[in-house]
């Protein structure tokens, strides 16, 4: 029999970082919110030897109007872009890499692998950002400069603290507000806890 695959679970707070499967050869990590507090904590824990096989990124995210992705749906994050890191002019936006800057070391995007057991699950672009999106209009100018689908707080910190160590990375999410117009009111995020938990639960069953 081959041995399980070491995976580690890494998720903003311990509510999502909940959802994850609880398994003998996974390790856990709950970084904090927001691209900052993200890349630096999984960034440390991937300087401790033995490096995981795997990380795979979970949680909850918002789905930008007329993405077509629902609230409550379960989603794999791929590719996923830092979507508000750069600088305003009176021209409007630019991102860092319209900004001639020499020798940028960040990707404009980052792409993900998918271990199989995910590989059936619907994948979207994904947005991530420092400030959540408030207003329709903001909602659509990041989506419009992105081509994302959903927006994130953490999935490109992650994915590049993965890509310096050199280890695989996913992103799974449940869809759990649109992002828009700020309405706590209509937010469902017990229902995209327990979707996410479900998902990832039924996927895991064959590790």
């Amino acid at each position: 029999m081959d041995d399980p695959v070491r995976i580690l679970w890494v998720a903003a707070t311990s509510l999502e970082l909940d959802c994850a499967p609880v398994r003998p050869e996974g390790s856990y990590l709950a970084t904090g919110c927001g691209p900052g507090a993200a890349g630096a904590g999984l960034a440390f824990e991937l300087g401790r030897k033995p490096l995981p096989e795997f990380v795979i990124g979970i949680g909850i995210a918002g789905a930008y109007p007329d993405s077509g992705v629902e609230v409550g749906e379960v989603v794999r994050v791929a590719p996923d872009r830092f979507v508000d890191l750069g600088c305003e002019t009176n021209d409007g936006f630019l991102d860092l890499w319209s900004l001639g800057i020499g020798g940028l070391g960040v990707e404009r995007e980052y792409p993900s692998m998918s271990p199989p057991f995910l590989s059936d699950l619907h994948s979207v672009p994904g947005a991530t950002c420092s400030v959540c999106t408030g207003s329709i209009a903001t909602a659509q100018q990041r989506r419009r400069r992105s081509g994302a689908d959903v927006e994130t707080m953490e999935g490109a910190s992650w994915a590049h603290a993965c890509r310096l160590a050199g280890v695989p990375f996913a992103q799974v999410r449940a869809i759990s507000n649109l992002a828009g117009t700020r309405d706590k009111s209509s937010w469902k995020i017990p229902l995209a806890l327990s979707a996410l938990a479900q998902t990832l639960e039924s996927k895991c069953q064959v590790l």
